[in-house]
C-alpha cells in the first residue's frame, strides 16, 4: 500500500482505512487503521511489503498469521489476529488488535521497573509461552510452537481501562512448529543478542530455547543491561558470550531477591538440561515469590493511598491566590514524596455535579522556542458539557520540572476542588490516571528540556500562546474521543 493510499484514506478490502505507519519489519509494514465495520475501532494491519513473488515468503507470512490467530484464541497475552486477506496489489495482509502501548525494550530504557512489575510482566510472558509450547493443532497433530525470536521489542505493554498493565507477545514470524520428524540441524534465524546457545549454533530447538531468551529478558528487566560487558555487537561476539561466557552476577546495590537471581541464572544455563524444563516451572516459582511479596506490600500500599487522600482533603487555599474561578498546578509533599496536583475553584453546585463526570487528561509538549507542557484535565457530562482545566508547566522552572518528573513516575495525580462559597478548605477531590505512554513522553520531554539552552524567558510567552492555540484546535477532537469512549 503506497503513501498516496494513506493520504487519500482508501479502504483496504472496503473495510480497513489505513491511517499511519506504526512499524516496519523484515517481512512487512504495520499500519494503524480504522475498522469501518466496527465503529471506527483502531486495528493494526500488517502487509507483506517485499518478495511478493516468493511463495516461501508468502507461506511464512500466512503461517505467522495462522499461528498467532490460533494461539491468541487461548491466551489474552498473545496479540489477537482477527482477519486475513489480499490487497489490490495482491499483497497478503492480516489484521491484529491495535496495541496502544509500548514495547518492553522502550519501557526498560525509560523507566525503572519495580519488583512488582518485574514479577507481573514475567508471569504474563510465561502464560503466553506456556500456551505456545503446549502447541496448536496442525496437519492432524498437536505441534508445540517455539517462538525463536523472544525479545523485548516483540513484547508489548498496554494498559486497560482500570490501569492494569497487560503483556502482549507478538511476531511469531519465525516461530517453528516442532514435529517428531524434525531434522537435527537448521539454519540460524533469530536475534543474536537474545538467542540461546543451541539456536546460535544451528542445533535442534525446543521450548527450552525460549526459556533461555526469557532469562535474557528477565536479566535486562532487573539490571537495564545484558549479562556480559561486550565491546562489540557482532554475531561472533554473541556466539562466544552465549556459548562460553558465564553471566555477570547481579550488583549488590540492586538488592535483587536471592531466589529471583537463582531463577534468572538457571534460565541462562548454557545446557538445556540445566535450565527449568518448562515455562510452567518458571511461572510457578515466580508466582510463589509474588505471593510472598504481595502479602507484605498490599496492606502498605492501600494504607498509603488512603493516607494521601486524607492528607490532600485537608489542603487550604493559598493566601496568594485570588478567590475566583481559576486553575493551577501545585506541588504537594507527602511523606517526603512529591504528589502532583491540580487545584481549581468553582461553584459548590458545579463541583457536586462534576464528581461523576467522565474524566480525561492529555499532555502536549512545545519544545521551541521554550520547553513547556500543557497539562490538560477535562471533566465531561452530556448535561453540563466539558469543563476544561488547563495548566502550563514551564520546564525551565523548578516547579515545572518537579511536576513533570513526578508525573512521569506516578500512575495518578489528584484534582482538588475548592468552593467559591467557602474558599478555604478543599471540598472534594478526584484522582486521574497517568497512562504508560504519557509517563514515557513526560520523561523524554524532561530529558529534552534539560539539554536546551534558553537565553530569553520571554520566549516562554510564545510557547504558551502556541499551546493555547493547539488546545482550541484539539477541543473538538477530544470531545469526539470522549464521546466515543463513553458510547463504547
Amino acid at each position: 500500500m503506497i503513501q498516496d493510499d494513506l493520504s487519500n484514506e482508501k479502504l483496504l478490502v472496503q473495510r480497513y482505512r489505513l491511517k499511519e505507519v506504526v512499524g516496519v519489519g523484515g517481512m512487512g509494514t504495520v499500519y494503524r487503521a480504522e475498522d469501518t465495520v466496527s465503529k471506527g475501532q483502531n486495528v493494526a494491519v500488517k502487509i507483506l511489503s517485499r518478495a511478493l513473488g516468493d511463495m516461501k515468503m508468502i507461506e511464512q507470512f500466512q503461517r505467522e498469521a495462522t499461528v498467532s490467530a490460533l494461539l491468541s484464541e487461548r491466551s489474552p497475552n498473545i496479540v489477537r489476529v482477527t482477519d486475513y486477506g489480499v490487497n489490490e496489489e495482491q499483497a497478503p495482509f492480516y489484521v491484529m488488535e491495535y496495541l496502544d502501548g509500548e514495547n518492553l525494550g522502550s519501557m526498560i530504557d525509560v523507566h525503572d521497573l519495580s519488583l512488582e512489575q518485574f514479577l507481573d510482566f514475567t508471569i504474563q510472558i510465561c502464560q503466553a509461552m506456556h500456551i505456545a509450547h503446549n502447541g496448536i493443532f496442525s496437519a492432524g497433530e498437536i505441534c508445540p510452537v517455539v517462538h525463536r525470536d523472544l525479545k523485548p521489542s516483540n513484547i508489548f505493554v498496554v494498559e486497560n481501562q482500570t490501569g492494569n498493565q497487560i503483556i502482549k507477545v507478538l511476531d511469531f514470524g519465525i516461530a517453528k512448529l516442532i514435529k517428531d520428524d524434525q531434522g537435527q540441524t537448521e539454519h540460524f534465524t533469530g536475534t543474536p543478542k537474545y538467542c540461546s546457545p543451541e539456536q546460535i549454533k544451528g542445533e535442534r530447538l525446543d521450548n527450552r530455547s525460549d526459556i533461555y531468551s526469557l532469562g535474557m529478558i528477565m536479566y535486562l528487566m532487573l539490571t537495564k543491561k545484558l549479562p556480559w560487558d561486550l565491546q562489540m555487537d557482532s554475531i561472533a561476539t554473541w556466539y562466544k558470550a552465549h556459548t562460553e561466557l558465564p553471566p555477570n552476577k547481579f550488583a549488590p546495590e540492586l538488592n535483587i531477591l536471592p531466589e529471583v537471581e537463582r531463577l534468572v541464572l538457571k534460565c541462562l544455563s548454557k545446557s538445556v538440561h540445566g535450565r527449568p524444563q518448562s515455562v510452567g516451572e518458571v511461572k510457578q516459582k515466580l508466582e510463589q515469590i509474588s505471593r510472598q511479596f504481595k502479602l507484605r506490600d498490599r496492606t502498605k500500599a492501600k494504607d498509603k493511598k488512603t493516607s494521601v487522600e486524607k492528607f490532600l482533603s485537608t489542603s487550604i487555599w493559598p493566601k496568594k491566590k485570588p478567590k475566583q474561578k481559576i486553575v493551577f498546578p501545585r506541588v504537594v509533599v507527602f511523606q517526603q514524596k512529591i504528589i502532583p496536583t491540580v487545584w481549581t475553584m468553582l461553584e459548590s453546585k458545579d463541583i457536586e455535579s462534576r464528581m461523576n463526570n467522565v474524566r480525561h487528561n492529555q499532555f502536549i509538549f512545545q519544545s521551541f522556542p521554550h520547553p513547556m507542557v500543557l497539562w490538560l484535565t477535562v471533566l465531561y457530562s452530556q448535561k453540563d458539557g466539558p469543563r476544561w482545566l488547563p495548566c502550563y508547566l514551564d520546564l525551565k522552572t523548578k516547579i515545572g520540572t518537579q511536576l513533570v518528573n513526578s508525573l512521569s513516575e506516578s500512575k495518578e495525580y489528584f484534582l482538588l476542588f475548592f468552593a467559591l462559597e467557602n474558599p478555604v478548605q478543599c471540598q472534594n477531590l478526584l484522582s486521574f490516571k497517568v497512562g504508560l505512554k504519557q509517563r514515557t513522553n513526560l520523561k523524554q520531554w524532561a530529558s529534552v528540556s534539560s539539554m536546551l539552552n534558553i537565553k530569553h524567558n520571554e520566549e516562554a510567552i510564545v510557547s504558551r500562546r502556541k499551546l493555547k492555540e493547539d488546545l482550541e484546535e484539539l477541543k473538538p477532537k477530544i470531545l469526539a474521543e470522549i464521546a466515543k469512549k463513553n458510547t463504547d
